[in-house]
This record gives structure tokens, C-alpha cells and sequence, in this order.
């Protein structure tokens, strides 16, 4: 089912299409691996050469940066992350490499300064082989009530 449509570098207009639902079982599965603090656990689980874009402007290229951020980021704040809801679809290519993608909002909540802070993050995930190959990060505070 075509659900909408994306542009190649060339222009070219190309099917979005409905995608496979076993992608949210490892979206799942990372989610509680970071909860878990597991350092081993995640990096089986994406690619040698992945490649977030967070949402504050830095680029973490590799596997081993990304365990290097995420250790320091669990010490200074202990972040731990919520599901809300996921997407996925398949955005097809020319010549038959399709582009395998699952969408997720989460809540974030974290320690900072001896308060709790929540906020919003929503990610692109690129998938490869069953794993995670690109995360494209957004966020935005959630009003403290």
C-alpha cells in the first residue's frame, strides 16, 4: 500500500509504502538495552558505521563513538527512555534497494542538577539487515506541571 512518497537526490518521485512491523521488536529491544545501560548489547545491534544526527546539531559517526557518548551521557544525567508510539514504512528506490525506516516519539526523562527533566524525542531510524544503520534525532522540552 502506497502511503506517500519521497524525492531522490534526482528529483524523482518514489512510493513510500507500508513496512514491516518486526522492525518495532528491535526498535523495542534497543530501547530497553539502553535502559539496561547493556554497553555490549548495543552495539550488536546497529552497524559498525552508524550515524546519528542529533538533534542539537552533533554528528556521532561509529559504533564505538557511540558507546563513548552514550557511557558519558548515562553518567552525568541517567537517562531512561519511554515508547509512545512507532511508525514503520518502506521507502522504495530505484533498482530495487529499498530503504527500510521506523519512526518513534519517546519520552526522555532525565537527572540534571538534582531535577528531573522530561522531554520528547522523536526518531528516523534507517534499518540495514535487521539493524539499525542511521538515527535522525528531534526533541523538544516537556512543560514541567
Amino acid at each position: 500500500t502506497v502511503i506517500g512518497y519521497h524525492f531522490n537526490d534526482k528529483g524523482e518521485k518514489l512510493n513510500i509504502v507500508t513496512g514491516d512491523v518486526g522492525l518495532t521488536k528491535i526498535w523495542m529491544d534497543y530501547v530497553q538495552a539502553h535502559n539496561d545501560r547493556n554497553l555490549d548489547k548495543i552495539p550488536k545491534m546497529q552497524v559498525e558505521d552508524i550515524t546519528m544526527y542529533i538533534s542539537d546539531g552533533s554528528i556521532v559517526k561509529g559504533s564505538a563513538e557511540y558507546i563513548k557518548f552514550l557511557s558519558d551521557w548515562f553518567k552525568s544525567s541517567n537517562p531512561k527512555w519511554k515508547v509512545s508510539w512507532m511508525v514503520v514504512n518502506t521507502g522504495e528506490q530505484n533498482k530495487g534497494k529499498n530503504k527500510y525506516w521506523l519512526t518513534t516519539g519517546n519520552e526522555i526523562t532525565e537527572a540534571m542538577d538534582g531535577k528531573e527533566i522530561k522531554r520528547y524525542l522523536v526518531a528516523d531510524v534507517n534499518f540495514v539487515d535487521e539493524k539499525i544503520k542511521r538515527i535522525n534525532i528531534y526533541t523538544r522540552a516537556k512543560k514541567q506541571e
